[in-house]
């Protein structure tokens, strides 16, 4: 019983290497959106930052 598992788990593995290849293309897709996404609002939040320091240095 074993054996048959183990070698089902191998054929799995073996077999279906685009698979594999796939989910780890879609993991690194769902890093990189998320760090673009974090650098965008980071951008965003910096910009409204320095609008808002203008705005408090030019009123006496």
């Amino acid at each position: 019983m074993r054996l048959l598992l183990l070698a089902a788990l191998f054929a799995a593995a073996c077999g279906h290497p685009e698979i594999a290849l796939r989910d780890e293309q879609a993991k690194s897709r769902r890093y990189r959106d998320a760090y673009e996404t974090g650098a965008a609002e980071l951008l965003q939040l910096k910009a409204r930052v320095a609008e808002l320091e203008k705005k408090r240095c030019a009123s006496p």
